[in-house]
């Protein structure tokens, strides 16, 4: 009994995805937090102004600790924004690192309801929890 090539590829082909699926549920995060960017571009106080639907920075914002854990906010605009704690004067750019898991809302003068939403999750644990974050972040990418 010959063995088909299209099974031999098939059944390798599922040994070499159940191999990654396993790595991405064990392997280490990166020693280091990575950054979120988001640029205020200029004449954003101005559209605001105008009541033109702009949506600079989401709400919420998700973040992981120890992953993607600094959110960074450049204004480029003219006017100073407030994001949360922060007055953010024009070309300032400024740094917001989390080291806690939690949820935070802030006043802000980006959002018509004058608020921003951080959700800040715990790292995620190795097994099926990484591997859901892992795949969470190749399908949203926010």
């Amino acid at each position: 009994m010959t063995r088909q090539p299209a099974a031999i590829a098939a059944g390798a082909g599922v040994v070499v995805v159940l191999g990654i699926l396993a790595w991405a549920a064990v392997a280490p995060l990166p020693a280091t937090g990575a950054a979120l960017t988001f640029v205020i571009p200029p004449g954003t106080a101005a559209r605001l102004k105008a009541g033109e639907p702009f949506n600079v920075l989401p709400s919420p914002i998700h973040l992981t600790v120890g992953v993607r854990d600094v959110l960074v906010i450049t204004n480029d605009d003219e006017v100073i924004h407030q994001v949360g704690p922060i007055i953010l004067g024009s070309r300032q750019t400024y740094r917001i690192p989390f080291r806690k898991p939690g949820h935070f809302k802030y006043a802000c003068s980006l959002h018509a309801a004058g608020t921003l939403t951080l959700v800040i999750a715990p790292p995620p644990a190795a097994g099926l929890e990484r591997l859901r974050w892992r795949l969470d972040q190749l399908t949203a990418r926010s």
